[in-house]
């Protein structure tokens, strides 16, 4: 029989929590041979696909009447058409979460993932609507869990789409949206644009079914 290893591998679900417990506790100072292990065991890519570039415009260090808070920030989105349209979104710094974010979930029953970041897969949806221009235009489209709804803000932007409803059960989430929609609303031209809390498993008293011709998700 071979004699036990002295240093055997973490497990790994152990991994996954010890991503739990960095991003609760906000550690930004794991050592390389750290991130590189619980790299392993994420679903997500560190920095997005870049599908479609972005810059920083603004984030919460700064000063001044327009200053936002210090735990979000301001993205400009270059949509690659030949008009070059530009979506500036606010959002949470990556990973950026407090009690109170815990208090609202438990509150709504909903989770948070919306909030932690802009995920990857929701590039790859918004890549894929910019791909595909001719399948919304005249479309009543809504966008189911959207988190901060890049590929809505992309539809609503880029397709001649008549309407879209970008969606998510969280209501924090959703404020983010409606300010996003505020912000970038002159370069939606005649589509109807709007927010909406909604969860999946409670749709009695909402007047939505059959009303869109195309429904939208990503997920991870």
């Amino acid at each position: 029989m071979e004699p036990a290893r002295s240093h055997s591998s973490p497990k790994p679900s152990a991994l996954r929590w010890q991503i739990l417990r960095r991003a609760l506790l906000r550690r930004h100072s794991s050592d390389s041979s750290e991130e590189i292990i619980l790299d392993k065991v994420s679903r997500r890519t560190r920095n997005g696909f870049d599908l479609i570039p972005a810059v920083l415009v603004n984030d919460g260090g700064e000063e001044g009447s327009d200053a936002l808070p210090k735990r979000d920030a301001c993205f400009s989105y270059s949509l690659p058409l030949h008009n070059a349209p530009k979506l500036f979104l606010r959002q949470r710094w990556e990973d950026c979460l407090d009690l109170n974010d815990y208090k609202v979930c438990n509150q709504y029953d909903v989770d948070n993932t919306g909030l932690v970041c802009q995920w990857p897969s929701e590039d790859v949806l918004a890549y894929y609507s910019l791909s595909h221009l001719d399948l919304f235009r005249g479309k009543s489209v809504i966008e189911l869990g959207s988190g901060y709804g890049l590929a809505g803000f992309v539809i609503a932007t880029a397709t001649d789409a008549s309407e879209v409803v970008i969606s998510d059960g969280n209501p924090q989430v959703v404020d983010y949206i409606q300010r996003n929609i505020d912000a970038n609303s002159a370069s939606f031209g005649s589509t109807k644009v709007r927010s909406m809390v909604l969860h999946w498993d409670q749709v009695e008293g909402l007047d939505i079914c059959g009303a869109f011709d195309l429904v939208v998700a990503s997920d991870w």
